[in-house]
């Protein structure tokens, strides 16, 4: 029973706001007629499709009417302006122009500097002793192996190679 009563509850507010909205509805129906009267039908002329067509081809010979200058509310009338023209920055007379370099094909290794031509004289003389590099400590031998190897570029580049493939994927 008490299911029922609340279903009937329920079902009287839809029907209050249903009224409502009708009530409203008309009440907004008879204030628009109030503000606005009723437009009246124009009759349309009877005349046949080639009257209307002389007709135009008439006001064609004649011209067009001048158009009066626009004026303002109070009749005078407006100066006449012309809009300035749109500035850019854009440039198109210039070529498009690559931003990339060209790929270059050179060597890594070292450039000998040419042999000179002997000039015939005799360097094995005592008055021209030849300067002598310091001797400093020898270094070890496997360090000296290495270092020898990596003097030149080919050897270098083999380095870097066998290193990125020995290298762990992600250290």
């Amino acid at each position: 029973m008490e299911k029922i009563k609340t279903l009937v509850f329920i079902l009287g507010g839809i029907v209050f706001f249903v009224w409502r909205m009708v009530q409203k509805m008309r009440e907004t129906t008879r204030r628009e007629q109030q503000e606005r009267p009723a437009a009246r039908p124009v009759p349309l002329p009877n005349t046949s499709f080639e009257d209307l067509l002389k007709q135009m081809q008439q006001q064609n010979q004649r011209g067009n009417p001048a158009v009066p200058a626009p004026t303002t509310p109070a009749g005078r009338r407006l100066p006449h302006e012309e809009a300035q023209k749109a500035r850019t920055l854009e440039q198109p007379a210039r070529k498009a122009q690559s931003q990339e370099r060209r790929a270059t094909n050179t060597s890594l290794e070292k450039k000998v500097a040419p042999a000179r031509p002997n000039t015939g004289m005799d360097h094995s003389a005592q008055d021209n002793p030849l300067r002598r590099p310091r001797p400093t400590a020898p270094a070890p031998a496997a360090r000296r192996v290495i270092t020898d190897r990596l003097r030149t570029p080919a050897d270098l580049r083999e380095a870097f190679i066998l290193s990125e493939i020995l290298k762990r994927k992600f250290e």
